[in-house]
């Protein structure tokens, strides 16, 4: 499989990732959040974790600088390896060997069990739904919308997350370590999409990591970058979601159908008017009823003109709008 994975050297300085994205309000079906740092703050829950481990062992955990350790960490989000086999991977690589370079013998075995749960613990007090984001989901879906989580999780906070209901609010859950693929591979934004049987322009994606959003606007989903609850509150304002009633999305839809329809019949009377001027001018002295004809399709046409420029003027400010990702 031909993964694709984010590189910001490259994707940053794009100005295609900061162009004008049009919205068609109409089109969108499915709207898609992120969990850590959307719908709850970040917590850094691991490095306090690791800092801990580091005071109590008396040891020196590298991290991000460290290759094995990024290494890791994605094994553990993507669910190849558990959360019990990512300490003790910690545990063999730099408490147990500094353990024998001090010579202590018999070498000291560490409390995993005691660890993990401290580190379901933390995670469990430190990660709180935000009440306000919570309050735009059921929002969405009085409006007519399906609502989904993309998160890269660890399996303990999946475990915490579930048990205190935080995935009840969405329609469909699509974890890294259940489905083992992990942001910004973008073979994880295809099995989404082809899970919600959607096209990517049915969908808007909500991530706080420009490197997760990238590979998702690459597919033509619209995305938006969360940056605080206010600056969201705008965004949706921007997008047209902002002040949005129980089946607004059904609302949208009649006016997209009343905009077809009406050029439909606009096109229609245009060509009945063309057909009958053709007829009109076609002799020197017409006939009365020619001419008669000739007026009222000119009257029609004129009628379903005006009639379509009003739909038309409807799609355009309520139905359609252009929004940049960080807007």
């Amino acid at each position: 499989m031909n993964s694709q994975i984010y590189n910001p050297s490259i994707e940053i300085t794009s100005s295609e990732l900061f162009g004008l994205q049009k919205v068609r309000l109409y089109k969108i079906k499915h709207i898609i959040f992120d969990f850590g740092g959307v719908m709850a703050e970040r917590s850094f829950i691991l490095k306090n974790l690791l800092d801990i481990l580091e005071v109590d062992l008396k040891i020196k955990i590298p991290r991000i600088e460290n290759k094995l350790y990024r290494i890791n960490k994605r094994k553990l989000s993507s669910g190849r390896i558990t959360s019990r086999e990512f300490l003790e991977k910690i545990l063999d690589e730099y408490f147990y060997p500094y353990q024998q370079n001090k010579g202590a013998l018999p070498a000291k075995k560490v409390n995993l069990s005691y660890y993990l749960e401290l580190w379901f613990q933390l995670h469990t007090k430190l990660t709180k739904l935000s009440a306000e984001m919570e309050m735009i989901v059921e929002r969405l879906h009085l409006a007519g919308y399906k609502i989904s989580l993309m998160s890269n999780v660890y399996d303990i906070y999946a475990k915490s997350n579930e048990l205190r209901g935080f995935y009840d609010i969405f329609d469909y859950i699509f974890l890294s370590n259940e489905i083992g693929l992990i942001k910004p591979d973008i073979e994880k934004y295809r099995y989404v999409l082809k899970k919600l049987e959607a096209k990517p322009k049915h969908c808007i994606f909500i991530d706080d990591k420009i490197q997760n959003l990238v590979p998702a606007h690459q597919l033509g989903i619209i995305v938006v970058k969360f940056e605080s609850f206010k600056k969201f509150n705008q965004q949706l304002d921007k997008i047209g979601l902002k002040d949005i009633n129980e089946g607004f999305r059904r609302q949208i839809k009649k006016k997209y159908k009343n905009y077809k329809l009406s050029k439909k019949e606009y096109k229609n009377a245009k060509k009945e008017y063309k057909k009958a001027k053709k007829e009109y001018l076609k002799k020197k002295k017409s006939s009365l009823k020619k001419r008669r004809k000739f007026k009222r399709k000119l009257k029609e046409f004129e009628i379903k003109k005006k009639e379509f420029e009003k739909e038309k003027k409807i799609k355009k400010q309520e139905l359609e709008t252009k929004v940049r990702i960080n807007q």
